[in-house]
């Protein structure tokens, strides 16, 4: 339970948790703290369970040695080793969901394997770092890039008032095409964007340069710092995870008449008072709530 409440009070902020634990008056509550960021985000406890399952294969050596194996036959059953390790303290400590196990299992042979490629280190570091470019958010804010499909952004369209120009936002607005589909449509009204993963913003403003649209801006940013109070119709294309905090900041925030709009995602205990199903591969839910 005190997790919890640590949490309440953090819901998206790990480094003020990690300076609150660093300060904590007790060592106790510093572990909960610390603790605490290891449950929130699942790719920090994939981390820690990879190192324990590393660990537990390396203590495993050190007590029966090679025991006459060939040093690729060791690779193999070593990593395997780490696979399960890291499994069994992902599921068991952290709890990690199900599909978290395949990737701990397999993530120790996947780079047993990638050591017997003759690829220099240098080119899984690119790939690292335009993937970390790409997918900044997933680590932290459990919120991958999402893009909305183009059926999406006709009912989008109709659901903007015909004789009203409206203010519009897309919090997460990833390669901009939300905004470049819907600017187009209604030149009247004015579409902002904000988004925090470098390669989409980089993408989303080389594009809002090439269509010359006045009605659009984005902006590099978080949204949890976007002011909601300015916009009539706020939407996103998000995760589960952030949906309860992000409700309760549209709450607070956007005056009354307006519309809240959640691409799939619902938001925990609030039902909506509209759902519009598109008519697209995936049956696309948009939840609306009017505030």
């Amino acid at each position: 339970m005190q997790i919890i409440g640590i949490w309440d009070a953090y819901p998206v902020r790990p480094y003020a948790t990690i300076r609150k634990a660093i300060s904590a008056p007790n060592y106790v509550h510093g572990y909960y703290c610390l603790f605490s960021i290891l449950c929130k985000y699942p790719i920090v406890s994939f981390c820690v369970s990879q190192l324990a399952g590393v660990g537990t294969a390396f203590l495993l050596y050190l007590v029966i040695g090679t025991q006459g194996y060939s040093p690729d036959q060791l690779t193999i059953i070593f990593a395997g080793i780490a696979g399960v390790s890291s499994t069994l303290v992902g599921a068991r400590i952290f709890k990690l969901s199900w599909w978290w196990f395949a990737i701990n299992l397999s993530f120790p042979m996947a780079i047993a394997a990638a050591m017997s490629l003759a690829i220099d280190p240098w080119v899984y570091f690119i790939c690292f770092l335009i993937l970390l470019a790409v997918f900044w958010n997933a680590g932290s804010t459990r919120v991958p890039l999402y893009l909305t499909n183009h059926d999406t952004w006709r009912i989008l369209t109709d659901l903007l008032p015909s004789n009203t120009p409206v203010r519009f936002i897309d919090l997460g607005s990833g390669l901009g095409g939300t905004l470049h589909a819907l600017a187009s449509c209604r030149p009247d009204c004015q579409f902002a964007g904000v988004e925090t993963a470098p390669v989409p913003y980089a993408i989303s403003r080389l594009r809002q340069s090439i269509w010359g649209l006045p009605n659009t801006q984005i902006n590099y940013g978080s949204i949890w710092k976007a002011d909601l109070a300015k916009f009539d119709i706020v939407y996103c294309f998000l995760s589960t995870a952030p949906m309860g905090a992000l409700f309760d900041k549209a709450r607070t925030e956007m005056r009354a008449g307006t519309l809240f709009i959640s691409n799939s995602f619902a938001v925990p205990d609030q039902e909506p008072d509209q759902i519009i199903t598109v008519d697209d591969a995936r049956s696309t839910r948009l939840l609306i709530w009017n505030m």
